[in-house]
């Protein structure tokens, strides 16, 4: 084992499990990166694909190749006319200037009532291009694209513009530097996750 990633944005309120967040002295990097003989590759679970700002910290820490490991049922998945999947993992990439290989939980409505997990797994390069895809639908896929870490490292040296990541002015965005969603310690309910939602739903008005 050489890594280790615990989810940092359990999909709140009903996902009531402990995040690093909620641990007082978490003595891990919560957004670990493994440096590989293939690339340095960094991991995110699920709902943490939502959270622009958890994938950047991930990309700021070194990671050229991004795995998001995901369950995402309908109507959020793969499926027009929402396919998050396919715009947050282009997206991602885009930001980053990193490849996105995204792995998709495919499972039918009918063994998974009142959801269905759409699948649609990918590989999406830097430029936000995508590579390969599964199709959507229940059933097991492989999906296989070619990751030039090479010419990665050369975008990522040559860019002057659209460097997003160069170009970032953490300064003017106060946001990151106030508190939202409060640690939950050791009160963690589904009562407990809804009360700290709308408290933080309060601090956005």
């Amino acid at each position: 084992m050489i890594s280790k990633y615990r989810k940092v944005n359990p999909w709140a309120p009903w996902e009531v499990h402990a995040s690093p967040h909620d641990v007082p002295d978490y003595d891990a990097d919560p957004f670990p990166v493994a440096d590989t003989e293939i690339g340095r590759i960094g991991v995110a679970i699920c709902y943490d694909w939502l959270f622009p700002e958890t994938i950047r910290q991930i990309a700021f820490n070194g990671a050229e190749i991004i795995v998001p490991v995901s369950a995402y049922m309908d109507p959020w998945g793969t499926a027009a006319p929402m396919d998050w999947r396919t715009v947050i993992n282009r997206t991602r990439a885009i930001e980053n200037t990193a490849y996105v290989v995204a792995s998709n939980q495919a499972a039918s409505l009918a063994n998974y009532p009142p959801f269905g997990w759409l699948g649609g797994s990918m590989v999406v390069d830097y430029d936000g291009r995508i590579l390969a895809q599964a199709d959507p639908g229940a059933g097991e896929k492989a999906v296989v694209a070619p990751i030039n870490i090479d010419m990665l490292r050369a975008e990522r040296e040559r860019r002057a513009g659209h460097d997003l990541r160069g170009h970032l002015r953490s300064e003017i965005h106060p946001y990151l530097g106030q508190s939202y969603l409060t640690p939950a310690g050791s009160d963690l309910s589904i009562e407990s996750n809804n009360k700290r939602i709308q408290s933080a739903k309060q601090r956005l008005e």
